[in-house]
């Protein structure tokens, strides 16, 4: 064990690991190497949920983009369709299904961001 953290560490021959801190009020020998080994981990859990946090922070700011963007268009969609439907009061289904259909495509962009 001792040859590996040795091989370990050539650039600086006296490793952390293997010199205990001694703190000379109490005399204790503070931290030890399983304190280190429990901080270093403590650190690399503590890393790794900040990734996960910022990952699904940047994905609930997608989806957030996304949807916003898809209702305005929803609404541009509704408003050019009673516009049209105004015009020409003879094809108002049609044109509500064209716009439901663009609707409908829209909600199925957002619910795809979740995944």
């Amino acid at each position: 064990m001792f040859g590996m953290a040795k091989a370990r560490n050539q650039e600086d021959p006296v490793s952390d690991d293997l010199i205990p801190y001694i703190d000379h009020g109490s005399g204790s020998l503070l931290p030890s190497f399983l304190e280190r080994r429990t901080n270093r981990e403590i650190a690399r859990i503590k890393a790794r949920s900040a990734v996960v946090v910022a990952h699904e922070s940047a994905k609930i700011a997608a989806i957030e983009s996304v949807a916003e963007h898809a209702l305005i268009a929803t609404g541009r969609v509704s408003g050019v369709e009673a516009l049209m439907v105004a015009r020409t009061p003879h094809a108002a289904a049609r044109l509500q299904h064209i716009a439901d259909s663009a609707a409908t495509s829209m909600s199925n962009v957002v619910m795809g961001m979740g995944r």
